[in-house]
């Protein structure tokens, strides 16, 4: 057989055919032609390596078998030890949800409500006020609405966004 007839024969592509001929799994003899030589498998090589391909490989999914469990370890260390397992088994994405859950609240600041804030950001001052990132920079541009740079964002007094705020009513009353 030809190297296409073979592969098709045992199911698989032609290159891992051709990989299988280098690891020595299969026996290959090469035949002269008019251009290049022509790879020719033998049909008992072949039938052998189908075997082997459709036998099942059972893989352990445990490495190390000293992690894991008896009955006799369980009966010797009593329920403490019992549990202290396990929680050794437990899910380890649930662990590490754990772990970044108490990580965040150690390390989170203090929050304090957007009304009692005495500076506020942009974004808070947009949720404070409900107007639009585009109209309070407008009346930052115009002047009406005082704020000073921090860093590389705004912030604005809240009296000053109170009083901004009185101004746009005090106009359209008038």
């Amino acid at each position: 057989m030809n190297k296409e007839e073979a592969a098709a024969y045992l199911g698989i592509s032609t290159r891992t055919l051709e990989r299988y001929s280098k690891d020595g799994k299969v026996q290959v003899k090469y035949e002269g032609a008019k251009t290049r030589p022509i790879a020719i498998y033998d049909k008992e090589d072949l039938d052998q390596l189908k075997t082997e391909l459709q036998t099942p490989v059972i893989k352990p999914t445990i490495a190390n078998s000293a992690t894991i469990p008896t009955a006799t370890d369980i009966d010797l260390v009593g329920l403490s030890g019992f549990v202290g397992i396990v929680a050794r088994l437990v899910n380890p994405i649930e662990r590490l949800i754990d772990a970044f859950d108490r990580r965040m609240k150690l390390e989170s600041k203090p929050q304090v409500p957007v009304a009692d804030k005495l500076l506020l950001t942009m974004p808070e001052a947009q949720a404070l006020t409900g107007l639009s990132r585009d109209i309070l920079k407008e009346a930052i541009s115009a002047g009406e609405l005082p704020t000073k740079i921090m860093g590389k964002a705004y912030r604005f007094k809240r009296t000053d966004i109170e009083a901004y705020i009185d101004r746009l009513w005090e106009n359209d009353s008038k």
